[in-house]
């Protein structure tokens, strides 16, 4: 696995390298200190798996560099790693494709946990967020909560899945049913909550009040 970090601050970077290598297999790192340098190296490297992208850098700030990232290498899953903690942000963020939002203030292990769950096609929100963007909207909720009751039980246990981050083989494989079957489910799921992907469902589910566990 390829790995792009994209921070302005070297010190960061070179702590995330370090981290990094805690993971299994080992990954190849590369750094980028600005937006500009972010895309060269997309250019020179078409074999990077994951971008962590901060939304402050020196040349661009909030989701103008996600879009820009996202439009050029769209096989890529970019993560958004910012200090950034404001639930509008993070939906922001999610809406124009970032696959998940790790706060800096995140431990080593919760970091390099969501970073696992990611590459294996989970979805990691921050907890702590989430949950205070949950009392923040309890006068609106009402409506979510009604949605996540009118799914059937089998795509509620679909959700519970997905919410655990496991891929469609081990959902078909602990539910006995067939992969499409799983994709049957997912797609109602999807269309029940006005979800585009995975990432979307696990966000509405946060803010609904379901524990992303």
């Amino acid at each position: 696995m390829k790995i792009l970090i994209v921070d302005d601050h070297a010190l960061f970077r070179s702590g995330m390298v370090h981290l990094l290598q805690s993971l299994s297999p080992s990954p190849t790192v590369v750094e980028s200190e600005d937006l500009c340098s972010a895309r060269r190296l997309l250019a020179n490297h078409d074999d990077i798996d994951l971008v962590l992208l901060d939304l402050k850098l020196d040349d661009a700030v909030g989701v103008d560099s996600l879009l820009t990232l996202r439009k050029q290498a769209p096989e890529a899953t970019i993560v958004v790693l910012s200090g950034e903690q404001d639930p509008a942000v993070i939906r922001r963020c999610i809406d124009n494709g970032a696959m998940g939002f790790i706060t800096k203030s995140a431990t080593h292990d919760e970091l390099l946990g969501a970073i696992r769950l990611i590459v294996a096609g989970g979805v990691y929100l921050p907890r702590n967020v989430m949950n205070g963007s949950v009392h923040a909207r309890q006068a609106g909720e009402g409506s979510d909560v009604a949605l996540l009751a009118s799914l059937s039980e089998r795509q509620r246990e679909v959700l519970a899945y997905l919410l655990q981050g496991k891929p469609n083989k081990t959902i078909s494989t602990n539910m006995d049913i067939s992969q499409n079957t799983v994709k049957a489910h997912l797609s109602a799921i999807f269309r029940t909550l006005g979800a585009r992907n995975r990432t979307e469902a696990v966000y509405f589910a946060a803010r609904a009040g379901v524990p992303l566990e």
